[in-house]
């Protein structure tokens, strides 16, 4: 007893609050309760608890402080320090009962790697840092140590601070080349710029929220795609790559699933959208979500994903080569691509055999050599877009963002026009929202607003076939309002060699 008395309380917590989320996983459901009942009164005592501890100097109880600050960046790459650096992260691994085999594969990296950083022969990099980050073990206690972290929500414990900003990404810059443009004459607005300030995100969230749209999202087969993909890929690590995430949702419910069939029990999820406002949204969202869930890791990455080659982090490489990327996009954010196909071929270059790539795209309502037909039946073309289907608020946030940038604006139309011409996969077309806009000037602009393709699911796989991707899982969804295609692809051998 008077050597667990030596060791600081919220250690012990911590630990036993872990030991708890594991069993809570591997538990029958009529055990849960009471485990989850247990752990609730750990965390609701512990500042009563720290309250009853002697306090005073031991050199045990400051080691373990220590460990519980988490894994941070080197002060420096002086020898002393990187000697210092080494052997706390080798404390820290046997602390946690792990071998440098088993945590070299938990984090992703390579052993010599991590050999290499135990024994100071070289600095760590960042992007060993922030996957040693992903290993729940090694940070113990992220939380930081004092009274002031009682009124945080206890989900949110768990995850540090981890949120990149890409090399490329300046708000600024953005900013000013959306007001140049809609300043300009006309053209095509990238749904890249249509997000970018809190006014217009914020109308986005909105729209998503409503009782509508979250039924369709909700109507997704993400279990039956956790289960495929799991069957697929074996008992491996996961990283679920939501490209242009939105408010995350998706992507923290497809882990959520995961996480149901995943055996190995060791996600990372990464958010990725060139919006500030959505990024932050996402991640708090997952964060807290997912917080109790000790084997899945969180990232925010600001940036534009048509750069995704420039990510190495996201990419395949050999020492990763037992885990498996999801790449996702849901939404319209696949079908509102200028050159899809470009982009499959460019962009996503870099992921290995095994590999899953995950679309929500908007189904075909009628064959592309039918014109007349798609006008009648598809609900945005033939003008029966209603606020039932919460695409009227949809058409509010765009006009918002002409509206808000370009000078004297006195009234904005939006029309939808079925374009045939510029879809790359074949038996595919396009609703084009244009906007015209008429200033106090006189001046007339015409600017196209919203791109969204529509789908033949057999024709589209073919095509993505000849890319790499192989078709492995497809489903349909919300049939009472515009169908949807929920496609799961997998990175193929052939693919890759051929590139």
């Amino acid at each position: 007893m008077e050597q667990s008395e030596s060791i600081p309380v919220r250690t012990l917590f911590s630990g036993t609050i872990q030991v708890l989320d594991r069993l809570i996983k591997q538990s029958p459901k009529e055990r849960r309760v009471e485990l989850r009942r247990a752990r609730e009164t750990l965390r609701a005592s512990l500042n009563d608890a720290e309250k009853t501890q002697p306090v005073g100097p031991n050199p045990e109880a400051t080691a373990l402080l220590q460990l519980a600050a988490g894994i941070v960046e080197p002060e420096s790459n002086e020898q002393t320090v990187l000697r210092s650096w080494g052997a706390d992260l080798q404390r820290r691994r046997q602390s946690a009962g792990l071998s440098r085999r088993v945590l070299a594969e938990r984090a992703g990296i390579s052993d010599s790697t991590l050999r290499n950083v135990e024994k100071a022969l070289r600095p760590p990099t960042r992007t060993t840092i922030m996957h040693l980050q992903s290993v729940p073990e090694l940070r113990i206690d992220p939380s930081p140590i004092g009274n002031h972290i009682v009124s945080r929500r206890p989900q949110a414990q768990d995850f540090a601070p981890n949120c990149w900003l890409a090399p490329e990404y300046d708000a600024l810059k953005l900013h000013s080349e959306l007001t140049m443009q809609l300043n300009g004459r006309g053209g095509h607005v990238e749904q890249t710029y249509l997000y970018l300030e809190p006014t217009s995100a914020a109308a986005w969230c909105s729209f998503a929220d409503q009782d509508s749209y979250t039924r369709v999202r909700a109507s997704m087969q993400l279990g039956q795609v956790a289960e495929r993909i799991a069957e697929l890929a074996g008992p491996v690590g996961l990283d679920v790559i939501g490209l242009g995430c939105g408010d995350g949702k998706d992507e923290v419910r497809l882990t959520q699933r995961l996480l149901e069939y995943n055996q190995n029990h060791n996600l990372r999820l990464y958010l990725l959208d060139i919006s500030q406002p959505l990024c932050s949204a996402a991640y708090r969202h997952a964060a807290e979500t997912l917080g109790d869930e000790s084997s899945v890791s969180v990232y925010a990455i600001q940036g534009n994903f048509h750069n995704l080659q420039r990510y190495t982090t996201l990419l395949h490489a050999p020492e990763r080569a037992h885990r498996r990327r999801i790449l996702c996009m849901f939404g319209n954010t696949f079908a509102n691509l200028p050159n899809e196909i470009m982009f499959v071929r460019s962009s996503l270059f870099g992921f290995a055999p095994g590999d899953f790539l995950l679309l929500t795209v908007p189904a075909t309502m009628a064959s592309a050599s039918e014109p007349k037909e798609i006008l009648r039946k598809d609900p945005r073309l033939s003008g029966r877009v209603t606020s039932g289907m919460g695409l009227s608020r949809h058409d509010e946030q765009l006009i918002g963002v002409l509206r808000r940038y370009i000078a004297g604006v006195s009234s904005v139309e939006l029309s939808s026009v079925l374009d045939l011409d510029a879809c790359p996969v074949p038996g595919s077309y396009a609703a084009d929202v244009r906007a015209t806009v008429k200033t106090l000037a006189g001046e007339t602009k015409q600017f196209s607003v919203y791109y969204s393709k529509r789908y033949d699911r057999e024709q589209l796989d073919c095509k993505m076939c000849k890319e790499g991707w192989e078709p492995v899982g497809h489903w349909r969804y919300a049939e009472d309002q515009h169908p949807r295609l929920l496609l799961l692809y997998q990175r193929s051998r052939r693919g890759c060699d051929e590139q």
